[in-house]
Order: C-alpha cells, then structure tokens, then sequence
C-alpha cells in the first residue's frame, strides 16, 4: 500500500525550489497527502463515499456533516487546501505564488494536528 505521507515529504521539498513549477506542483502533491490522510481516516470508522462522484468533494462535506468543532475545521479547510490545489494545477497566472504555497503549508500542518485529535 503507497504511504501517502511520501507526497508530503516530496512537497516539502518542492517548497523550497524556487521555480513556479516545483512551487506549484509542492502545493499539488501536499493536498493529495492531507486529502488521503483525511480520507482514510474517515473510511476507517465507517464512512462510504459513492463512487460516481467527486470523492474530494464528498470527503470535506462528510466532515463537515459530523459534530464537533474538529471535524468542522477539518472539512473546512480540507476544501480551502483543495482551492487552493485547483489554483495551483489548473490556473495559468497566480498572483503571490509564495503566499498560496505557505497559505498551504498552513492549512495541511492545522489539518494533521487536528486529524491526530479525532
């Protein structure tokens, strides 16, 4: 089984590259690190997401949808961290670059310390 956590530790290193690609595709990789921590986490006690459709999408609403103020901040800023990966692979110019990797980076450490909590 892949460790997802591998594309964490190959973003952090892309940050650090000075070329907008590397910086682009660190804040691509870093949200498929945190989008399948938080995945698997959900699908461990129990959550099915259906298949034929965005399974981002129904992961972050699914977080959202549990109570507690932990499982809110995780679905909400699972989805900023997925703007901001929309931003980074599918628009052609990004204004502050720098500040939407660090932006990133951010929101993913926020996420794990919380993940690590629920």
């Amino acid at each position: 089984m892949f460790d997802w956590n591998e594309f964490k530790i190959l973003a952090e290193k892309l940050k650090n590259e000075k070329d907008e690609a590397s910086q682009r595709t660190a804040t691509s990789r870093l949200y498929y690190a945190i989008y399948w921590k938080a995945r698997l986490q959900i699908i461990s006690k129990g959550y099915r997401y259906v298949r034929n459709q965005s399974s981002h999408k129904q992961i972050w609403d699914e977080y959202l949808r549990k109570s507690g103020l932990d499982n809110q901040d995780i679905g909400n800023k699972g989805k900023e961290l997925h703007k901001n990966r929309i931003k980074a692979d599918y628009f052609d110019e990004i204004k502050k670059l720098n500040d939407l990797v660090e932006d990133s980076f951010l929101v993913a450490d926020e996420i794990l310390v919380i993940l690590k909590r629920v």
